[in-house]
This record gives C-alpha cells, sequence and structure tokens, in this order.
C-alpha cells in the first residue's frame, strides 16, 4: 500500500490545476468560445470543457448552444466517469457514463424521459488525463498512443490513434494529430506538459480553430454569422419548375464523393474525367429491394431515430391509427403533412435534436424534420432511412435563389421501390442530389456530407426530354 501511496503523489506532483480560455473560429469567424477547468480533488482529477457556440440568421435573434464535457479520472489515468450536456433552442440532453468493476454505464436524460445501457469496458479505454499520461510515460520525439474512447453519439466504444511529434524551435513543443475510426483528424499544439496552445478540424470543409489565449480575448464580444451560407452551391444553370418536375441529368466532382444508387438516382461514374453523372427523376434509379434483414434493420430505433419513445408511438397513434396504415404512401402523406405543420416554420441552425425532441420542442431544420418523420415512419412498421444531399430551390434561401443547399429528407420503401418525403421543403423532383444514405441518422453521417459539399462542383445539369 505504500508503494501506490508514493507512486500516486508522484503523479499528483505533475499535474496542476488548469484553467485554459480558447477563442473559436470556423472559417477565419469567430463563432465562440471554449473553457478548460481542470481541479485534483484528493487522488481524482476532474476536467471540465464548456463550448458555447453562437450564430444568427437572417432576421433572427443571434442563438447560442453549450456543450459541456467533464471527465473524472484517478491521478494516474484510470478513467472513472464522463458525462455530456448539450443546451440549445433545439436540443437538451444529458449523458453520464461511470465505470464500475470494467462495465461502463451510460444513462440518458432527454425531455424527461431516461434510458440506461451497460457495456463492457475495453482494456485500452482512457479519457482526457489518461491520454496524457500514457504520453508521458513515452520517452521518444515521436510517440504514438492507441486508446478506446466512447461516443455518445453512437452509443459505442471506438478506436483512436494518436501521433505526438516533438518540435523545436516553434511557439508550441508538441505536435499531435488524432485519428478517428471514421477518418476525422484533429491536429492539436500543446506545450511540453501537453495542456492545448491551439486545436484544428475541418468542419464543413472549413478550418475549425480553437487558439489559447486570455479570458478577455476568448469572451470578446463578435458578429454571429451561420456557416449554412458558405454550404450553398450556385447552380450554373437556372432549373424551371417543369425540368424539376421530369429529369435531369447532372454531371459533378469533389473530394469524397460516391454517391449512392436508389430508385430515384442513377449513378455512373466516368473514368476518363473522375466526375459523376447523376440522373435523377421519380423512377430513374434502378436499386435492388431491400432484404429482410434490411427490412429488420430500417425498422429499429436509434438515439437519434427515437422510433420507440413512448411519445413517438402515442403521437403516431393519435394522427395515424393503426387500421388506416394499409397504404404506405398514404400513410407517409399524412405523417409527412404532420411534421410540416407540427416543425416551426422558421428553421433554426443552432443545434442538432432528436427525432424526440423534434416532437416535444417543434424546433429545428431540415435535419429535425427528417429524423421525426423517419422515426413516425419506422414505428408505423415502415422501412425508412435518411437521405443526405443537396436540394434545389428556385425562391430564395437565406437571401439567395437558383442555389442547392445542404439538405436531408426521408425515403421510404413502399412496397415496390424507395420513394422520397420531405416535410421541410415539400414534394420530391429532380432537383434533389443524394449524397448519401443513413440508417441511424447519426451526426457524424450529416458532417461528412458537409465535407463533400464543400469541394463540391456542379459542372452541368440538363434537361432530359421524355422519348
Amino acid at each position: 500500500m505504500r508503494v501506490i501511496a508514493i507512486v500516486l503523489l508522484l503523479a499528483a506532483n505533475q499535474l496542476h490545476a488548469t484553467d485554459i480560455w480558447q477563442s473559436v473560429t470556423l472559417g477565419g469567424k469567430k463563432i465562440g468560445h471554449r473553457h478548460i477547468q481542470q481541479s485534483i480533488n484528493g487522488f481524482t482529477i476532474t476536467t471540465t470543457e464548456t463550448l458555447f457556440i453562437t450564430l444568427q440568421q437572417p432576421g433572427e435573434q443571434p442563438r447560442t448552444s453549450t456543450t459541456t464535457q467533464i471527465y473524472r479520472e484517478t491521478l494516474t489515468g484510470k478513467p472513472l466517469a464522463y458525462s455530456k450536456q448539450v443546451a440549445s433552442n433545439t436540443a437538451n440532453y444529458h449523458y453520464r457514463g461511470v465505470l464500475k468493476d470494467g462495465r461502463w454505464q451510460v444513462t440518458r436524460e432527454q425531455g424527461g424521459d431516461s434510458e440506461a445501457r451497460e457495456f463492457r469496458a475495453p482494456d485500452n479505454f482512457l479519457l482526457n488525463n489518461g491520454v496524457i499520461q500514457a504520453l508521458s510515460r513515452l520517452q521518444n520525439d515521436y510517440r504514438t498512443v492507441n486508446y478506446s474512447s466512447f461516443s455518445f453519439a453512437t452509443m459505442a466504444f471506438e478506436p483512436v490513434e494518436l501521433r505526438a511529434r516533438k518540435r523545436s524551435g516553434e511557439h508550441s513543443a508538441w505536435h499531435l494529430e488524432r485519428k478517428r475510426h471514421n477518418g476525422d483528424i484533429t491536429h492539436l499544439y500543446t506545450n511540453e506538459a501537453f495542456q492545448p496552445l491551439k486545436e484544428t478540424a475541418e468542419s464543413g470543409g472549413e478550418l475549425l480553430e480553437l487558439v489559447t489565449c486570455s479570458q478577455a480575448c476568448a469572451e470578446a464580444a463578435f458578429q454571429p454569422a451561420t456557416h449554412v451560407y458558405r454550404q450553398i452551391v450556385r447552380s450554373p444553370f437556372r432549373l424551371p419548375e417543369a425540368a424539376l418536375r421530369g429529369h435531369i441529368r447532372y454531371t459533378l466532382s469533389g473530394n469524397g464523393l460516391n454517391p449512392p444508387q436508389t430508385g430515384e438516382q442513377q449513378v455512373i461514374k466516368k473514368k476518363e474525367s473522375g466526375e459523376w453523372q447523376l440522373d435523377i427523376c421519380a423512377s430513374c434509379g434502378s436499386e435492388q429491394p431491400p432484404t429482410a434483414e434490411d427490412h429488420t434493420r430500417l425498422r429499429q430505433s436509434s438515439y437519434w431515430i427515437t422510433a420507440e419513445a413512448p411519445e413517438i408511438r402515442a403521437t403516431l397513434n393519435d394522427v395515424l391509427p393503426p387500421e388506416k396504415r394499409i397504404d404506405v404512401v398514404q400513410s407517409m402523406s399524412v405523417l409527412t403533412r404532420f411534421v410540416r405543420l407540427a416543425m416551426d416554420q422558421q428553421p433554426d441552425y443552432a443545434g442538432f435534436g432528436t427525432a424526440l425532441e423534434a416532437l416535444q420542442t417543434g424546433k429545428g431544420d431540415c435535419t429535425e424534420h427528417a429524423l421525426l418523420l423517419v422515426a413516425l415512419a419506422r414505428a408505423a412498421g415502415f422501412p425508412a432511412r435518411v437521405a443526405l444531399g443537396m436540394a434545389y430551390s428556385n425562391q430564395r434561401f437565406l437571401g439567395r435563389s437558383h442555389v442547392f443547399t445542404p439538405h436531408a429528407w426521408v425515403q421510404v420503401w413502399t412496397g415496390d421501390r424507395w420513394r422520397s418525403y420531405d416535410s421541410a421543403l415539400g414534394e420530391f423532383h429532380a432537383g434533389y442530389i443524394a449524397l448519401a444514405l443513413s440508417d441511424t441518422g447519426e451526426l457524424a453521417h450529416f458532417t461528412s456530407v458537409n465535407r463533400q459539399i464543400a469541394s463540391l462542383e456542379l459542372h452541368h445539369a440538363v434537361r432530359v426530354a421524355a422519348r
């Protein structure tokens, strides 16, 4: 016991209470700040990270979302607990994970709802201080730590590779590259003690930067903006309504593109140019029917698509009683109209809420529309998924017209084909370009598509006449 106590005291001597402020910018424009606090109580170290992001839509008041993450660990880096709370105009939820006897016990509280789950924690599960401890134990100028982190978004342990390189003659002492299982990479620049000086990552095709400075610098006033403007793709041609009701052939290119084949979208990759040709109309595609396994998976509930939530099921029974669910097309028309009327007509881009939160608050943008609609469809027993991509509009969007905007909608298997439904913008037309399909509605899927849109170039849009 004396040896253990000495080791813990030595570890404590290497740790100090910290109070770090950071300014947050996206694409060079300030959007908020982050505050990192670290305290030591006995043999426990607690790290609290609070991120404040403020955005503003034309004609609307600024809206701030707050994300608070709290990590509790032993001084030697053993994880004890981790919580995450998100509060915004559209999303309010609280997660807490506690490690007991090798089991990771997670509770979720959202809109008065509570859910508990349990996972076996991998041996290499680490939180913030544990990662720093693992790096500090290595001696070389090039260090690698492979560990597992827990994601409340995917409700799973995920592998992370962290590479550290010693820098000489630079403002920062270390350059850390953190690579997650989905390919997302974050660059961190730290001092000798691995305390953060700067953090950079890509968000929606733009550079997200968190730079350590004074409290006054971090909390300095700024003019809120929205990154939705930067994700608008201008159409090279004005597409008339008659063309949108028919068949349009697009040619496009961009980093990471791999558009899916659907019942409404035929996809061909041109080997010579590397460009993609997409033919879009109500029946242009030739997607295979879903298998029995697909049917089961696409009727299940997920964290974002809360199809099993009692409030979702109760709403479904009120809007669409069981005896009226015989015809899928008619049923989806009823559900689409319900979601359109239930959601606030003024989009709110400040957060990312679940289907249940969308139902409870009526706030959000196309993502919340899609998540709520797909949840109701699955609760009704219809295989459904979220389509992610862009939608064309001749009407003004954030002050611009004749543009493609990032968009999400729903596709449902109607018995003979996949058919699109959209409670946010209206009926599907040839201006809907699907870039990905999501079975679970995860936030990571949306951010991945936003990265594709950031580099996307639309070269041609040609109306194909019926023969």
